[in-house]
């Protein structure tokens, strides 16, 4: 039982919290806090459920990118506010910062290989995120225009 709650549940709640500060930061009004904070709690299931089932981490972010992507698209849909607002909110979990920031610690240790291989795993991880907001982007953009058409 602690395991669930140290792994799956805290990290759940954490990112919930995360997201809802930000979501403060970015001026969101209070009747879409939850709704928004709760993308980033998705990002984190997602991302947990992937991890534990040994997928590649950059899958995991990929597709936690991806799911929180097509929750901002519905929930911006369904209350007609700006994907934006919810898609920014919920990719907060994911952001690489703690990469970043090993990355900078081993460029000022002078560990230049080290540095090398951090670099890239970080922006592999921006990357990631990057692809797997833009592919259901784009795929919602191609619904839109093919249900459009048959209109």
């Amino acid at each position: 039982m602690d395991i669930v709650i140290n792994e799956i549940i805290m990290p759940c709640v954490y990112s919930l919290i995360a997201s809802i500060a930000f979501g403060v930061q970015f001026n969101i009004r209070l009747k879409h806090m939850i709704t928004a904070g709760i993308g980033g709690t998705i990002t984190q299931l997602i991302f947990i459920a992937f991890q534990a089932n040994d997928v590649g981490e950059m899958l995991c972010y990929f597709f936690s990118a991806a799911a929180v992507s097509v929750y901002a698209e519905l929930m911006a849909r369904r209350l007609r506010v700006p994907v934006n607002m919810y898609l920014v909110v919920g990719i907060i979990p994911l952001v690489p910062g703690g990469y970043m920031y090993n990355t900078m610690i081993t460029l000022i240790g002078g560990d230049v290989d080290m540095f090398g291989h951090q670099l890239a795993e970080t922006f592999g991880i921006a990357g990631s995120i990057a692809m797997g907001v833009f592919a259901v982007s784009a795929l919602m953009r191609l619904i839109r225009i093919v249900t459009k058409k048959a209109i």
